[in-house]
C-alpha cells in the first residue's frame, strides 16, 4: 500500500465510535513517530471500521501507509531525552537554542573566530539567490572571511557541493589554514602531484574534478592547457576567485576564469581594487559567470568608516631632488628609447616592450637600470634564446620580480652598431650615478629618524631590492624568489621582532604586516594606483590600531611627473565611479597636489569619466547585526541534545501553566533543511507542581505531544512559515533561472580533420559530445531537484519545557 495516493483522503473520514479503537496520544497528522525502526512525519490518517491507515513519509522523502492496530507506531517523543535541569542550566540551554534560530538564511557555519556583522551580508546575499557576487571591500576588511562563510554556508547546506577556489598561488597556504582553522572546512590543495594522484586513481573516463569537495588551486595551475582541458566537463556548484585584478582580459588567466564561471552555479569574485580606471579591466571581471540578460554582479564595496572605523590613514607623495648626473641619465635614456619607439617596425611590440621596462627601471634605481642595460647588450649579441617551455608535470613558476630576458631581448634599432653605442653610453652613465642616488640616500635619512621604528619598504624590482638590502644590513626580505615557507617565516619574523623589511609586489599579496607597524614607504612609484593600495594594505588591515603613514617617494624632473599624471587621470575615473569617499578615489587629492608641484601643471576637469554600471547591495545592517550578536553568543559548542525541563513556581508576571519552546524547520518535499526558526506556545494551567523528576517528565511529555499537534496552527509558526516559504521560493526561482541559462552552453566545437592512420581526431569530437551530454544530464537532473524544491513542508518540535505550578 506504498504507493496509496492520499489526496482522496480526508482525515476521520468514519465518526470515531465507528473505528475499532482511537489513535494513542502523539500518533495524529503533523506528529513524529516511531515505526519499523525508523522516525516518520505522518501526514494523514483515514478512520475506517476495523483499521486506520496512517499516511507517513520518511526525512529521505520516501513514503509508506501502515495499518493501525496491526502496526504499532509510537510518538517520536517517547525516545527522545527528557532532562530536567535546574532552571539556570535551563536558561542557558534556552540561550543557546534562540541563538541558533535566528534569521532566515542565517549562514549554517561554524565560526571559531570574532564573527563581524558586515561580514555576513555576502553569505546571506548569495543564500537569498544572488548567483554572482563582487567582493570588493577596502584592503585589510576581511574579505577571505566572507568569502569563507560563503563557502562554508554552501557546503553545509549542500552537502555534495563541487566548489573550487582559484587564489594566485602565493596564498594557497594562508587559504588553506583559514579555511581550516576558521571554518573547519577542509581543502584539496590541487597542484601537479595531485593531479597525477587523482588521474591515476580514477577510470579513463572519470574526471579528476568529479567528486565533491572543496578544490583549492593557484589560476596559474588552472590556466595549463592540460589542466583546463580537465575541467571542461566539469559543473561547479561554487567558484571563488580570489585578486581577481590580477585576471583581468586579455590574459590566460581570465580566459580560464571565464571558462570555469560560465560552468559555475555560483560565482564569488574577490578583489580590493577591482576598478582602478582601466573600464576594459573591470567589465572582463564584472562579466566572469554572466549569463543572457543577467544583472551585473552584486557589489559589496565598503570603506572603514563604512564598519565603524574612524582610524584615519595619512599617505603623500614626498618629492626628491635629484643630482645633475642623474638627470644625464634620465635624458640620455629618453633619445635612446624614443629613437627605438619611432624605428620600430610595423608591429614591433616586442622593442617597444623592451623600452618601457628600461624606463620603468630607471626610475627605480640606477642598480636596476644597469643590471637591465647590460642584460640587453648580452641579449642582442647573442643569438636568439630558446623560448621556454614548462614541464608536462610541474606546476608553473610564479610570476615574479625578476629580470624579464624574453622582452629586453627585442631588438630594437635597425642599425646593431648604432644601437650597440647607445647602450655602451648608457652604462657607462649608469654606472657613474650608481654612488649619487638621491633616493636612496633620503631613505637612509628617513630610516635614521625613525628610532627604530619598523617601516616596510616597497619597490616593483627585485634588481632594487637587493641594492637596498647592501645600504641596510640586517634588513628582511620578501620576494618572488621565495617559496611559501619562506615568505611565511620572514612575515612571522617581522611581525615578532619588527625592524625593516624590504619587499616587493611579487611577494606582497596576502601579507599580514600590520601587528607591529603602521609606516610604508614606497621607493617608487606605481604606474597602476591599485598597487598603492594593495601595498599600503597590507599595514593598514583589521587589527592595526594605530594611524597609518605611507610615503610615496617621486622623482622630479624625470618621467615620474608623467606618472602621477596618468595616475591622477586613473583615479579622477574611480571618483567618478565609485564616488569621492572611495578609499582608491582618495589618493586622488594627493595626485593633484603632486601633479601642481611635480609636473608644475593642474589636472584638467575628467568630465568625461566613463560610469560603469554597478549593482550595489542593499544595506543588511540590522539582519547582521542580530545574526553576529547571536552567533556569537552560540559560540562554537554542540547544541544541547534532548529536551530540556524546568520547575518554576507562578509569581509576578508567570502565570500557572506550561511554556514550550518549539523549533519550526523548513524542508523540502525531499527532506533536505532549508531554514529554522523558533516559537513559544503557552499551555493550559498546571494544578499541582510535579514534585519528582518522573512527575516532571511524564508532565512534560503530554504537553510535548499537545503543543506539536497545535504549532502548526500558530499565527507565529504560519507568519514565519509564509516569510520563509517566499524567501526560499525566490531563491529556487534564481537557481532555476541560472541553471536553464548555462544549460544551453555548450563545449567549443573541435574542428575534425580525420586522420590518415588513426582515429584521434573522431576520439576527441566524441569526447567533447559526450562531455555535452554528460553536462546535459546533469542540468537536467538540478533542474528536477529545484524544481522539486519548490515547497516547503513545516515542522514544529519542542526543544524546552518549562513548568509554572502554582
Amino acid at each position: 500500500m506504498a504507493g496509496n495516493p492520499i489526496e482522496h483522503c480526508r482525515n476521520g473520514d468514519l465518526d470515531a465510535r465507528e473505528a475499532l479503537s482511537s489513535l494513542p496520544p502523539g500518533v495524529q497528522p503533523g506528529c513524529e513517530v516511531l515505526a519499523r525502526g525508523s522516525t516518520w512525519h505522518v501526514e494523514a490518517s483515514v478512520a475506517h471500521a476495523d483499521c486506520s491507515e496512517l499516511h507517513l513519509r520518511a526525512p529521505a522523502g520516501d513514503a509508506r501507509v501502515l495499518l493501525w492496530p496491526f502496526d504499532r507506531p509510537a510518538p517520536a517523543v517517547s525516545r527522545r531525552r527528557l532532562r530536567v535541569l535546574p532552571l539556570a542550566a535551563w536558561a542557558r540551554g534556552v540561550g543557546q537554542t534562540l541563538s541558533r534560530d535566528v534569521e532566515p538564511r542565517t549562514p549554517r557555519a561554524r565560526f571559531t573566530g570574532e564573527v563581524l556583522a558586515y561580514q555576513l551580508a555576502p553569505a546571506i546575499a548569495m543564500a537569498a539567490g544572488a548567483p554572482r557576487v563582487l567582493l570588493a571591500d577596502e584592503v585589510g576588511l576581511g574579505k577571505t572571511i566572507q568569502a569563507g562563510w560563503i563557502l562554508a554556508d554552501v557546503v553545509t547546506r549542500e552537502p555534495d557541493s563541487r566548489v573550487l577556489v582559484a587564489v594566485p598561488a602565493g596564498l594557497r597556504d594562508q587559504w588553506a589554514s583559514e579555511l581550516v582553522t576558521f571554518f573547519s572546512v577542509s581543502a584539496a590543495r590541487v597542484d601537479a602531484a595531485w593531479l597525477r594522484a587523482a588521474v591515476a586513481d580514477r577510470p579513463a573516463d572519470v574526471s579528476p574534478w568529479a567528486a565533491p569537495g572543496v578544490y583549492l588551486a593557484s589560476i596559474d595551475f588552472l590556466k595549463r592547457a592540460d589542466v583546463a582541458a580537465s575541467l571542461s566537463g566539469v559543473l561547479w556548484d561554487l567558484l571563488i576567485a580570489d585578486e581577481a585584478h590580477t585576471a583581468a582580459a586579455p590574459t590566460d588567466r581570465h580566459a580560464v576564469l571565464a571558462a570555469i564561471a560560465s560552468v559555475s552555479r555560483r560565482v564569488v569574485i574577490v578583489s580590493a581594487t577591482p576598478y582602478s580606471g582601466d573600464t576594459a579591466a573591470f567589465d572582463s571581471l564584472a562579466s566572469l559567470g554572466a549569463a543572457h540578460g543577467e544583472p551585473p554582479p552584486l557589489l559589496f564595496r565598503r570603506s572603514r568608516e563604512d564598519v565603524g572605523d574612524p582610524r584615519r590613514r595619512r599617505h603623500r607623495f614626498v618629492t626628491v631632488r635629484i643630482e645633475e648626473a642623474e638627470s644625464q641619465v634620465q635624458r640620455l635614456l629618453e633619445r635612446y628609447t624614443a629613437a627605438v619607439w619611432r624605428e620600430a617596425p610595423a608591429g614591433g611590440d616586442g622593442a617597444r616592450l623592451a623600452m618601457t621596462i628600461l624606463r620603468k627601471r630607471a626610475l627605480s634605481s640606477p642598480a636596476a637600470l644597469l643590471r637591465s642595460l647590460v642584460r640587453r647588450q648580452h641579449l642582442l649579441r647573442a643569438a636568439a634564446p630558446e623560448p621556454a617551455q614548462l614541464p608536462l608535470f610541474e606546476d608553473p613558476p610564479d610570476a615574479d620580480d625578476a629580470l624579464p630576458d624574453a622582452a629586453l631581448g627585442a631588438p630594437g634599432l635597425a642599425d646593431r652598431r648604432r644601437e650597440e653605442r647607445w647602450l655602451d653610453a648608457l652604462v657607462a652613465a649608469a654606472e657613474r650615478v650608481s654612488a649619487v642616488d638621491s633616493k636612496a640616500r633620503l631613505l637612509l635619512r628617513l630610516l635614521a629618524r625613525l628610532d627604530r621604528e619598523s617601516v616596510v619598504v616597497f619597490t616593483e624590482y627585485r634588481d632594487t631590492l637587493h641594492y637596498l638590502s647592501a645600504m641596510l644590513p640586517g634588513a628582511l626580505q620578501l620576494h618572488g624568489a621565495l617559496t611559501g615557507s619562506e615568505r611565511t617565516a620572514v612575515q612571522r619574523r617581522f611581525n615578532d621582532n619588527g625592524g625593516v623589511l624590504l619587499a616587493t609586489d611579487a611577494a606582497a599579496e596576502g601579507l599580514n604586516l600590520q601587528r607591529r607597524c603602521r609606516l610604508l614607504v614606497n621607493f617608487e612609484l606605481p604606474w597602476n594606483p591599485a598597487r598603492l593600495e594593495q601595498r599600503i594594505g597590507r599595514i593598514d588591515r583589521i587589527g592595526q590600531r594605530r594611524t597609518v603613514h605611507a610615503l610615496s617617494l617621486v622623482a622630479r624632473d624625470t618621467a615620474e611627473d608623467l606618472v602621477v599624471a596618468r595616475m591622477a587621470r586613473r583615479l579622477a575615473r574611480v571618483a567618478a565611479t565609485l564616488g569621492d569617499r572611495d578609499r582608491l578615489a582618495s589618493f586622488l587629492t594627493d595626485a593633484r597636489v603632486a601633479l601642481a608641484v611635480i609636473g608644475a601643471k593642474p589636472l584638467e576637469p575628467q568630465d568625461d569619466a566613463p560610469r560603469v554600471p554597478l549593482r550595489r547591495a542593499a544595506a543588511f545592517d540590522d539582519t547582521c547585526a542580530r545574526i553576529a550578536s547571536a552567533l556569537t553568543r552560540a559560540g562554537s559548542t554542540a547544541e544541547p541534545s534532548g529536551i530540556a525541563i524546568a520547575r518554576v513556581r507562578a509569581g509576578g508576571a508567570l502565570r500557572p501553566g506550561s511554556i514550550a519552546l518549539v523549533r519550526i524547520a523548513a524542508s523540502t518535499q525531499r527532506g533536505i533543511a532549508a531554514e529554522r526558526g523558533l516559537a513559544v506556545a503557552v499551555e493550559h494551567p498546571v494544578s499541582s507542581r510535579p514534585s519528582t523528576h518522573a512527575d516532571a517528565r511524564a508532565h512534560a511529555r503530554e504537553v510535548i505531544i499537545r503543543v506539536e499537534t497545535a504549532a502548526p496552527r500558530l499565527p507565529e509558526v504560519c507568519e514565519w512559515a509564509a516569510e520563509v516559504t517566499q524567501v526560499h521560493r525566490a531563491a529556487m526561482a534564481a537557481a532555476l533561472s541560472r541553471e536553464e541559462s548555462m544549460r544551453h552552453r555548450r563545449t567549443a566545437a573541435i574542428e575534425l580533420q580525420p586522420g590518415l592512420f588513426d582515429r584521434r581526431s573522431e576520439r576527441a569530437v566524441e569526447a567533447n559530445h559526450e562531455a555535452d551530454d554528460e553536462r546535459l544530464r546533469e542540468h537536467q537532473r538540478r533542474m528536477r531537484l529545484l524544481t522539486a524544491s519548490l515547497d516547503v513542508r513545516i515542522e514544529c518540535t519542542v526543544t524546552a519545557v518549562l513548568i509554572v505550578s502554582p
